[in-house]
């Protein structure tokens, strides 16, 4: 995770979380996103369209609020354990398949800014809406340093990136480019599989750092306090240069 196309697929991750966290605010992703990403087709229409281009940059706040949604500005506390389960060579470049733990993001219920409870939890409730699936996501991302959309751009940092900060504070996509992302099904429309198979799921889950005991705590009711962050692993250097 800290050299090779899991530099950037690890930052594409975070970018994603953190504009997702921020309400669709695009400005919040790490340096180099906004190249390394194609613009999202959006809703797909047409049989053959491919799913994992839908998506493939967070929507913004103006795509939310035009669909209805309210955003509401809050902190979020917590942590995300993101386990890679594979990265593997796919034609010119890598797929890779992500395991995002969810249950253990909080933010706090509007009636009461002492009560915190997971992300993926009914506000009113606290309890999960579709049961313990939701508590883990998996992805698809595929990746590589040969799209032409790349252009001229530097290569990536040649230092281990592991630190202390939280975030990257120079680019480090470096000409890796993301060409699909998706968490439920993968392929053209009318021709799609399904990414969140049993056997994958069952190996996101014990990859977990929480057992589902604890993953079904921390995701469901309310609680007094959100769990401790620690420290970001494997973190960023604090400078590139």
């Amino acid at each position: 995770m800290e050299a090779g196309p899991a530099v950037a697929l690890r930052a594409y991750v975070e970018s994603y979380r953190l504009a997702g966290f921020a309400g669709g605010n695009l400005s919040v992703v790490y340096p180099g996103f906004m190249r390394a990403t194609p613009e999202s087709t959006g809703p797909l229409t047409e049989p053959g369209s491919l799913l994992q281009l839908r998506d493939i940059r967070p929507q913004t706040r103006a795509e939310h609020e035009a669909n209805g949604w309210k955003y509401v500005e809050r902190p979020v506390y917590g942590y995300q354990p993101t386990y890679v389960l594979n990265l593997l060579p796919q034609g010119d470049g890598y797929r890779a398949t992500v395991c995002v733990g969810l249950y253990s993001v909080y933010r706090t219920a509007d009636d009461d800014q002492d009560k915190y409870f997971s992300t993926i939890a009914d506000p009113g409730t606290g309890q999960l809406m579709d049961g313990d699936g939701r508590s883990i996501e998996i992805w698809r991302v595929e990746l590589t340093e040969n799209d032409p959309r790349a252009g001229s751009a530097p290569t990536a940092p040649g230092i281990p990136q592991n630190g202390p900060l939280p975030a990257p504070v120079d680019n480090v996509f470096g000409r890796w480019f993301i060409t699909g992302n998706s968490s439920g099904l993968w392929g053209p429309l009318g021709e799609t599989e399904r990414i969140d198979t049993p056997e994958v799921r069952q190996q996101c889950e014990d990859a977990m750092p929480d057992d589902a005991a604890a993953r079904m705590a921390m995701a469901t009711g309310f609680h007094n306090a959100p769990p401790p962050h620690g420290e970001p692993i494997p973190g960023w250097p604090a400078a590139n240069g």
